[in-house]
């Protein structure tokens, strides 16, 4: 299923119905961000990086509506992140992470009723550091010895991980992320967040040619190019979804992440200029935490919110940063664990470029095989 990019001229038609999927982008994200919809990009650039506050939530078992109602206006409101903090005597738990039940009381509220049960969460590794699953995935500094060539993830490192929003190879499926800390660092380790939809809009306003372009359904390309996670998805950098709302799709190179972008459109070329700066640590109007005590954490409006880490350090204090991480997703269907090349574009707009978009593509267990330079379907859907 390797695919070449496509040629402006001849796949110019389809290209074009692919792209108009844009207005309908445009209609929908104004209708959520209504004071954003005469936005331009010097209002966004001339806003200060902000701090955000948590709510605090003093039971997560019993979640009280005034909590409820901050969450959700700071969920969907401008900045897409829910920051809260739970005293740490709330969170003891013998076999299942509070964030877990705190992600059944918020249910009604945010789109957190299906969590995703990620393999990686029974993984040998984790459970020799953190004993028997807890329901939630680890993330931390895995130490590899200098001469050994393994492969890790970047949430494996202390280094920094730059823009992204979560879930390469899970289809664009991911709506929400949870991340809370467990054990802190000695220093550093801020979460940066940038709410990219917003900034389409200011785009748009300054420059539709560019705002149009990261429609294109080869705009970006992620590659992870080994390990067991192995995947290389193709996409636009904005779409329609299959549930008709605004998703994003957004990562900067880090460490082992190869991002690349389509070379032969000015247009693009301007639109991923503005993004990349808008994407780093501290950038013009985004927020970040510092997430320091035990039992704080963010809820991610991850199909609109890129988020990245800064560098952090361990060991000083005896402590190893460990973070805990759930995913969460908008039906039962898609609670089934995948690993796919595709995106859940809207089928009105993917019919278009079923090489990238096929529903088949959505489905099963994909691995890219370097070797072809390709990926490879390693399971049905069926299995």
């Amino acid at each position: 299923m390797r695919v070449a990019g496509f040629d402006l001229n001849a796949d110019g038609e389809r290209l074009e119905a692919f792209t108009a999927q844009s207005a309908e982008y445009l209609e929908s994200a104004t209708q959520q961000f209504p004071d954003d919809a005469d936005a331009t990009v010097d209002d966004f650039l001339a806003c200060e990086p902000e701090a955000l506050f948590p709510v605090v939530v003093d039971d997560p078992t019993a979640v009280s509506e005034d909590e409820r109602a901050e969450l959700r206006r700071q969920y969907f409101g401008p900045h897409g992140v829910a920051h809260f903090a739970v005293p740490a005597a709330r969170t003891t738990a013998e076999s299942r992470h509070f964030i877990l039940t705190l992600a059944e009381q918020l249910a009604g509220d945010l789109p957190l009723a299906f969590p995703v049960d990620h393999p990686m969460e029974r993984h040998a590794e984790a459970r020799k550091r953190f004993g028997e699953p807890d329901g939630t995935l680890k993330l931390y500094n895995l130490e590899i010895p200098e001469n050994v060539d393994k492969y890790r993830e970047q949430a494996e490192t202390k280094e920094t991980f730059a823009a992204h929003n979560d879930g390469l190879g899970y289809g664009g499926a991911i709506a929400a992320s949870i991340i809370v800390l467990d054990v802190p660092p000695a220093w550093g380790g801020y979460t940066c967040f940038q709410q990219l939809v917003r900034i389409s809009l200011a785009l748009f306003n300054d420059d539709p040619e560019a705002f149009t372009s990261l429609f294109l359904p080869d705009a970006i390309v992620a590659l992870r190019p080994r390990g067991k996670g192995a995947i290389r998805v193709t996409s636009p950098v904005l779409y329609v979804n299959d549930r008709g709302e605004p998703q994003t799709f957004f990562r900067v190179s880090s460490g082992e992440y190869r991002i690349t972008w389509r070379t032969d459109v000015p247009a693009l070329a301007r639109a991923r200029e503005l993004l990349l700066r808008l994407a780093q640590p501290f950038a013009p109007s985004s927020t970040f935490v510092h997430l320091m005590h035990p039992g704080e954490g963010v809820i991610i409006r991850n199909t609109q919110v890129v988020h990245s880490r800064t560098p952090f350090e361990d060991d000083v204090y005896d402590t190893k940063r460990v973070l805990a991480r759930k995913w969460f997703v908008p039906t039962p269907a898609d609670k089934q664990y995948k690993h796919v090349p595709g995106m859940n574009v809207h089928p009105r707009y993917a019919k278009l470029f079923p090489e990238l978009f096929a529903p088949e593509l959505l489905h099963g267990e994909w691995h890219y095989d370097p070797q072809a330079d390709d990926n490879v379907s390693v399971t049905s859907a069926d299995q």
